[in-house]
């Protein structure tokens, strides 16, 4: 049908009426297709790092806007308390997210506020408290823990037998805690 060389092979492809046909293929075009697959993977690769760039930045913009409405609900609350704005519950939002009894959480060793952050985490709709929702909730009260530092603490924590692990990344306090 085709005259092949040695360097040559047939592959089975479908034409456009979905009918297999013999398709001859070399090395030469099998490394092209693998160059232009490599370039198309690097393209995405740093679409993805320049996302994750933005994502970042988008954090930390998030972030420091829930500090500065802390901050003007505190305001509210400490200079217009009879306000209709200013009611118990956003001087209790307000003052949770900045003075809660987790206050002086970024004084605390990294085991304990770990622990602090899986108590209260594992209180949640889920039962239970990931790594990322304890950097997370660890970030959002002034610390700057690693995720690795994080899960180093977790270990050390189900070593002592203070947490435990109740499946892939997530953790809850040890019974009887």
């Amino acid at each position: 049908m085709f005259g092949l060389s040695k360097h040559t092979t047939l592959i089975m492809v479908y034409d456009c009426r979905c009918k297999e046909v013999p398709m001859p293929i070399t090395a030469d075009t099998l490394l092209e297709l693998i160059e232009s697959t490599i370039a198309a993977r690097q393209e995405t690769e740093t679409k993805i790092r320049d996302l994750m760039e933005q994502i970042q930045e988008l954090e930390t913009e998030r972030d420091d806007l829930r500090v500065e409405e802390q901050g003007y609900r505190l305001a509210l609350a400490r200079r217009f308390p009879d306000s209709a704005a200013a009611t118990t519950e956003a001087r209790t939002s307000a003052v949770v997210g900045l003075f809660s009894l987790d206050d002086g959480l970024e004084r605390q060793p990294r085991s304990d506020a770990v622990e602090t952050a899986v108590k209260i985490l594992s209180r949640g709709p889920e039962g239970f408290a990931t790594p990322a929702a304890i950097e997370e909730f660890l970030h959002e009260r002034g610390r700057d823990d690693s995720r690795d530092a994080i899960g180093a603490a977790l270990a050390y924590l189900n070593r002592n037998s203070r947490v435990m692990n109740v499946g892939r990344g997530q953790w809850k306090l040890a019974e009887g805690d």
